[in-house]
């Protein structure tokens, strides 16, 4: 993580998100096993109950990067999407 370290906000941050990983492996060791599916996919929420995407590189295939990355996709090309019902 060494891009971490050369932005202080991003280090404060992942320090923050260490230290809440070991908060919740203290109140439940089992934790990690334990912890409901996350409805969104990302693996951050659910561990952490939160999404950071600003600190998070740690899944290329990431669905929620994936998402973001087709929108914009379709967005700069002026594509829409039509759903038959």
């Amino acid at each position: 993580m060494s891009w971490g370290i050369e932005d202080a906000k991003r280090r404060k941050d992942i320090l923050a998100l260490m230290e809440l990983g070991v908060k919740l492996n203290m109140a439940n060791p089992n934790h990690i096993n334990e912890v409901k599916k996350s409805t969104n996919g990302c693996w951050m929420d659910q561990i952490y109950g939160m999404m950071r995407c600003d600190i998070c590189d740690l899944n290329d295939q990431c669905p929620v990067r994936e998402e973001q990355e087709w929108q914009e996709y379709l967005q700069k090309n002026n594509i829409t999407i039509e759903k038959n019902s």
